[in-house]
């Protein structure tokens, strides 16, 4: 196989890349919104929100503590 041949099929190369590209694209957003998993990311949506619930509060009682301390 010559080079000519390789130039001759790149174009053609390329077009199924980009088709197989699209075709996954396609799969990728399917398998993202299917009703089986909205649940599930749902929750993972929420537990970080609720990571930062925690973390505020951890750190307010901190500020509190060292408040208290200094009074002492």
């Amino acid at each position: 196989m010559d080079f000519s041949t390789l130039e001759a099929l790149k174009p053609t190369l390329i077009a199924y890349q980009t088709l197989l590209l699209f075709v996954m694209f396609i799969g990728l957003v399917w398998w993202a919104y299917g009703k089986q998993r909205k649940t599930k990311f749902d929750a993972i949506g929420s537990s970080i929100l609720d990571d930062e619930d925690v973390q505020s509060s951890a750190s307010l009682g901190t500020e509190q503590d060292r408040a208290g301390a200094n009074k002492q």
